[in-house]
């Protein structure tokens, strides 16, 4: 996204169509209440925040208001399931304890129970037309007699390019310069609404992208519809290629050389054997950040081990990208709750005179950094966030890996059909983590972090507060 991206507003705050209330999953209900429940538990941490230096008042105390409720996917994290241990008897994965496992909103991660939601999802929320389509995906990734590790559909099959910004215009040289034979495209405000219509009007997809308050939401859900539709790259505007999208990857070393998720009988092929077996990825992507033992971890992200969003690849109706828009739904359906909720407390709070600690709340925006809006910002409702909990879940239904499986990656590892990169590859000269300069051997994409969401994210449209 450019910085005019950032800047954009739209001209009203729509609201979330009734045609979506019909087209939830159907475990509705029990996400209601979990829903309720969060913000329930969220108001009584602000009652103690906002009223610490406020004097004591007559009369019964006021619920304040929430930070956008952490939407939990499944109502379990860090890839338990409903037969996990009680937290007092779990261990944490890592050294940063279980806050850090439970960072990751991973949801049920049994192969069964993952494919059987996603085609659920696929059936409530997508058009009719492009429904089996997604469905024989889900099958090809997770087909009912068994995992199957080699054949998969391989990203580079697919050489689509995409950059959204404010406007329509020529795609970033050097990506053309890197990679001929590619189809690129630059999709503009415009441009990007008639795709979505495109494919998915009529659905409860397009019901929750009109209902998107801020357009780098849009943005960010825009990437995970193009790689689900059509496969290919996604890269912001702000970056630059640095090697062909073939090399990406290319020397990726296997996940404990394929021990517990190849089949016994590669065993006695040599390593490129196997890996040529394989055939190409399916995604590839980076990490973004590696925290190591930092306990403040949470102030800069959402995850301890992030994956990067500004670029990422896939082949065409990949569960990551359906998990990923599954948990945007699902965020996007609670946000009327919390907008309704959050004007009427504000509205409490002035009435009784509380003008300070109404003006704090009204400061609260969804999308806006963590320091700001809580731990729900645009980083968890569609960015980064979103995308390593899909990520996790999937390798964990894959082949149990989970998420320290990453600490301290040097070079590209190959996990199933996914490629992670190290943070040299999308995120070179960063200064931390480990990552190398544009100029080593790993380097594969340049971002030069304009960040444009956040001039954005201090704005509401429509708002009256």
């Amino acid at each position: 996204m450019s910085t005019e991206d950032g800047e954009a507003e739209r001209s009203r705050s729509p609201t979330l169509p009734a045609s979506i209330a019909k087209a939830l999953h159907r475990h509705s209900r029990h996400w209601k209440a979990f829903a309720l429940i969060c913000f329930g538990l969220a108001n009584v941490q602000l009652v103690i925040w906002y009223t610490s230096a406020r004097e004591p008042q007559h009369g019964n105390a006021v619920v304040l208001g929430v930070p956008f409720a952490e939407v939990d996917n499944q109502s379990t994290t860090s890839g338990t399931s409903a037969s996990s241990p009680s937290p007092s008897t779990k261990q944490p994965l890592s050294i940063l304890g279980l806050s850090a496992d439970e960072s990751y909103k991973l949801g049920a991660t049994d192969p069964v129970t993952y494919r059987d939601s996603l085609a659920d999802f696929i059936h409530t929320h997508f058009p009719p037309k492009i429904q089996k389509s997604l469905i024989y995906g889900l099958s090809q990734y997770f087909p009912k007699d068994g995992l199957n590790y080699e054949n998969l559909p391989a990203m580079t099959d697919y050489q689509n390019g995409w950059q959204t910004d404010k406007t329509k215009h020529p795609v970033t040289s050097s990506w053309t310069r890197h990679n001929p034979g590619w189809k690129w495209e630059m999709l503009g405000d415009a441009e990007m609404e008639q795709w979505v219509n495109k494919y998915f009007a009529g659905s409860a997809i397009k019901d929750v992208w009109d209902a998107l308050p801020v357009v780098i939401l849009k943005a960010d859900m825009l990437r995970y519809l193009l790689l689900l539709v059509h496969g290919g790259v996604y890269t912001d505007t702000d970056t630059s290629c640095l090697k062909s999208i073939s090399e990406w990857g290319g020397n990726a070393k296997l996940w404990k050389d394929g021990d517990g998720w190849l089949a016994p009988s590669r065993k006695d092929q040599t390593l490129e054997s196997v890996k040529q077996s394989l055939g190409p990825p399916s995604v590839i992507v980076g990490v973004e950040a590696d925290v190591g033992n930092r306990p403040d971890w949470q102030d800069w992200y959402a995850r301890p081990l992030q994956i990067v969003q500004w670029t990422l690849a896939s082949a065409p109706t990949h569960p990551i990208m359906l998990d990923a828009l599954s948990r945007i739904v699902r965020t996007s359906e609670a946000f009327p709750a919390w907008k309704t909720q959050r004007a009427a407390n504000i509205t409490q709070l002035r009435a009784q005179g509380q003008n300070a600690a109404a003006d704090k709340l009204a400061k609260i925006l969804p999308w806006a950094e963590p320091t700001v809006g809580g731990h729900c910002s645009v980083m968890q409702w569609t960015g980064p966030g979103v995308l390593t909990d899909s990520v996790f879940r999937y390798l964990r239904a894959r082949c149990n890996f989970t998420w320290p499986d990453l600490q301290n990656l040097k070079a590209p590892l190959r996990v199933c059909d996914v490629v992670i990169l190290p943070v040299t590859g999308f995120s070179p000269g960063v200064g931390q983590f480990g990552a190398q300069g544009t100029g080593d051997a790993q380097a594969m994409v340049h971002h030069r972090f304009a960040g444009s969401w956040k001039a954005e994210a201090l704005g509401w449209k429509g708002s009256s507060h």
